[in-house]
């Protein structure tokens, strides 16, 4: 059932299913709660799923000119406190995840898990920064281009002649106007590391690494699960930066095995 709350005057859309332990299901970038739909009816029929569109994103209104992920982590926590949830799974994709690991940081207590898809617990190079610099300056001058162009970057070579997947994800994207994109990305730039939350966290996390990710480095990722006593990942084979649309079965199955712990 699609739901909406208001945080900090803006229009945050949601939707939540099923009974039992919370798994909150956070997009990445570009992306929206669709993404998640159908991982929500299975784990609905064990879990009580709940996903959101971050600001900017599907149906939700943009906060501001920046996104940062301390305010994106305060947006999911008010969601929390706005169904009366004290605890939950947290399962971020991409930028998901890095909102995920500043929920952890800012609200331990209401931490079961931490689930890091295709993500990473490091901040941007100088290099990244760089890009997405010349993102916003893309955006500005024809944000369509942009993203047709940029989507298929996401998947792995095999699965770029998928084109209804990506058709799918464009279709996210797209619905993301200019402001949200470059908050977003302004957001993501200026991201703190949160190496040490993963060092110290009193929960299990893990990660879901993607073996051909054209944007994270698999062998990197695999050393951020080692950082603390509980990290743990699994590898999906057939998968680069979209595990969750390249490989549905084996994200899905990881999901609900890590979520029972």
């Amino acid at each position: 059932m699609l739901s909406t709350f208001v945080f900090r005057g803006a229009t945050i859309a949601y939707s939540t299913k099923g009974k039992g332990r919370t798994i909150l299901l956070i997009h990445g970038f570009l992306g929206a709660k669709e993404i998640w739909k159908e991982f929500e009816s299975r784990l609905a029929k064990n879990f009580k799923v709940i996903s959101i569109d971050l600001p900017g994103h599907g149906q939700s209104e943009c906060i501001g000119y920046v996104h940062n992920m301390e305010l994106l982590a305060e947006c999911c926590k008010n969601l929390l406190t706005h169904l009366s949830i004290r605890k939950a799974v947290v399962v971020g994709h991409s930028l998901g995840g890095y909102v995920s690991l500043a929920f952890g940081e800012k609200f331990p207590d209401s931490v079961v898990g931490l689930m890091l898809v295709n993500s990473t617990a490091k901040g941007d190079s100088k290099e990244r920064k760089k890009s997405r610099d010349q993102l916003i300056k893309l955006v500005k001058k024809d944000r369509a281009k942009v993203l047709a162009s940029l989507v298929p970057s996401f998947f792995s070579l095999k699965n770029r002649n998928t084109t209804s997947q990506i058709k799918s994800y464009l279709n996210m994207a797209n619905n993301c106007n200019e402001q949200a994109i470059i908050a977003t990305a302004e957001g993501m730039k200026i991201r703190n590391e949160r190496e040490i939350v993963l060092k110290f966290a009193p929960y299990q996390y893990h990660y879901i690494i993607g073996v051909h990710d054209s944007i994270l480095n698999s062998e990197q990722l695999k050393k951020e699960t080692q950082i603390g006593p509980n990290g743990s990942y699994s590898l999906v084979e057939d998968a680069s930066h979209m595990s969750p649309m390249e490989s549905k079965e084996q994200v899905f199955k990881a999901i609900k095995s890590f979520s029972k712990r």
